[in-house]
């Protein structure tokens, strides 16, 4: 029973995850991709043509680079609300239908630790005496090691205290922090018989202690609905979801900039928007996050032209991602029913997007200082406020088109 409930579950959520990836792998957001991430390994490979192997940071950043490698990925259970009265009779089978899930959650965080270590390979090989072959073994050892994380999260579904949850998570970064550092300073075959070793240890003495305890129902359920509602977020930035629950806080200390949006008929709209952008934390959120991997990439990104075209791409994720904003009140029904000209509508997020590109771009400006000349920092300025101007008053209204007739087929 709880083997063809959890095939259902997994069927349908893979499903809808299908249908939204069309929305999310658009041609627009495929190209940009593919632009920064050529931008990004020009200027990695120029980097590295500057190291030595007397460059031991490089290690010390691999042993932080893995450490948040097998941090990705949560256990996903498919888990609902109504599972804690229908399903807690059978909570004995409960056990098998989380081994599958534990299996189904490996498989993305597998693929990220292949991705991921064959980035930083050529750090690696270039800082140090790996080479490209033992890439096979990072990726044995960290699989092992996402394995062990994924059964840490399965133990810490059965306990009640959280300080007692809290402890069980450091430990294991201690110890596989430990791990990482015998495999990267002193060899790979160590690294992974050290994570045997750990593996051998967890299922003669925690999966035990595990069975003692009984599953934290509620708990379970609210860390399932979080971690989709987490994904659910990142699809609303490319396209509507209705079952997404958005999350709003009070944020006082970002009054003073709602009050300088004019409660006034014909800045409805104007007002309505600032308001969700400071206190919807989908969209500030987003925009902190970008804003500040731009500057961070500009501040070590060379020549100007390399950092130019960054600057560009940033402004365009920045702004490409915050138009699903113009539809965030479609679904209340009083703005609905406000006697509003629907051009206000539009005219209020392109003033507001215009607004937060400007903010970005001088941010990018500033940091562009520390490594540019006065001149070129000049024509970056003007370059990116050019961008702004042409994608909030030319690309955002004929984007917003395309996307109002695709929701009315």
């Amino acid at each position: 029973m709880m083997e063809d409930i959890w095939k259902k579950r997994s069927a349908h959520y893979q499903k809808k995850m299908i249908r939204y990836s069309k929305y999310i792998l658009n041609d627009h957001f495929v190209i940009v991709c593919l632009f920064l991430f050529g931008a990004l390994g020009y200027a990695y490979s120029e980097l590295l043509k500057t190291l030595s192997e007397n460059f031991i940071h490089g290690r010390i950043i691999a042993v932080f680079y893995f450490m948040f490698l097998i941090l990705i990925g949560k256990l996903a259970t498919f888990l609902k609300e109504a599972d804690i009265v229908f399903l807690l009779p059978k909570e004995k089978e409960l056990k098998g239908y989380l081994q599958l899930a534990r299996r189904y959650s490996m498989i993305l965080p597998a693929v990220i630790i292949v991705f991921g270590t064959s980035i930083i390979m050529p750090l690696l090989v270039a800082t140090s005496s790996f080479k490209f072959t033992d890439i096979f073994f990072f990726v044995v050892y960290l699989v092992i090691i996402k394995n062990i994380e994924l059964e840490v999260q399965h133990l810490c579904m059965k306990i009640s205290f959280r300080q007692l949850k809290i402890k069980i998570k450091i430990l294991f970064l201690f110890v596989s922090f430990i791990g990482k550092f015998l495999l990267i300073f002193l060899s790979p075959l160590v690294g992974i018989a050290y994570a045997l070793l750990l593996t051998i240890l967890w299922f003669n003495y925690a999966v035990k202690y595990r069975d003692h305890f009984l599953y934290q129902w509620q708990s379970m359920v609210k860390d399932e609905t979080t971690r989709v509602q987490r994904i659910y977020q990142f699809i609303n930035l490319f396209t509507d979801v209705p079952i997404m629950k958005s999350t709003v806080r009070r944020r006082r200390y970002l009054d003073f900039f709602l009050n300088k949006s004019k409660r006034q008929y014909q800045k409805t709209y104007s007002y309505l928007y600032t308001r969700a952008f400071l206190r919807g934390t989908e969209y500030s959120g987003l925009f902190i996050r970008l804003m500040l991997i731009a500057m961070v990439l500009i501040l070590f990104a060379e020549p100007f032209m390399l950092q130019l075209l960054l600057a560009l791409l940033f402004l365009y994720l920045t702004g490409f991602q915050l138009i699903p904003l113009y539809f965030h009140f479609d679904n209340m029904a009083m703005a609905v029913l406000y006697p509003i000209d629907p051009l206000q509508k539009l005219k209020a997020i392109k003033q507001l997007l215009f607004t937060l590109l400007l903010i970005e771009s001088l941010g990018i400006v500033v940091i562009s200082l520390v490594s540019v000349s006065l001149l070129e920092t000049a024509l970056l300025g003007a370059a990116l406020i050019l961008f702004s101007f042409l994608f909030s008053y030319l690309y955002l209204p004929s984007r917003i088109n395309k996307m109002e007739k695709m929701q009315r087929r």
